[in-house]
């Protein structure tokens, strides 16, 4: 894998509903930037605006990375690439470009990403957390014909507990 040493931005396009991705989203974000990385989660109607066919290359099964030249990286190469992003490791990004290394990253990351669901679950919870405190915080309509939610329904009873 080549990085060159000049790229002006990537966008990086990752499953915003696992709690390991928006942390590293988070992470990469309060790094110093070598150059610009926009964040776009798969789910979001913006994700086909900017990268039309984004859905055709499967995102919620590896992160996707866009070079501004157009270059396409998934899975370990994109996680390679959004470090390459972040000032501080253009070096460790590099090392981890060659292919003896990129090979135990691919390894590394095919393991996360089939395990990224529990393992969010495990070791960020955070985000579960957040989502379910914004969910208490909804308050329900008034609705007398009966056809809103309530407290009975099986999939807002499933996301308070």
């Amino acid at each position: 894998m080549n990085l060159p040493m000049h790229v002006n931005s990537i966008e990086v396009y990752y499953d915003g509903r696992c709690g390991m991705c928006c942390t590293f989203h988070e992470w990469i974000n309060r790094q110093t930037r070598a150059f610009k990385i926009q964040f776009i989660p798969y789910q979001s109607p913006v994700a086909e605006e900017v990268f039309p066919g984004v859905g055709t290359l499967d995102p919620a099964r590896e992160m996707i990375v866009r070079t501004d030249e157009g270059a396409i990286f998934r899975g370990a190469e994109a996680w390679v690439w959004c470090l390459y992003s972040c000032a501080d490791h253009r070096a460790l990004a590099r090392r981890l470009a060659k292919p003896v290394m990129l090979a135990v990253a691919v390894r590394m990351c095919r393991l996360l990403a089939s395990n990224r669901h529990g393992l969010s679950k495990i070791f960020f919870r955070r985000k579960d957390r957040e989502v379910r405190e914004t969910l208490h915080s909804m308050v329900l309509p008034d609705c007398d014909d009966g056809g809103c939610a309530s407290d009975h329904d099986e999939w807002r009873a499933e996301l308070m507990h």
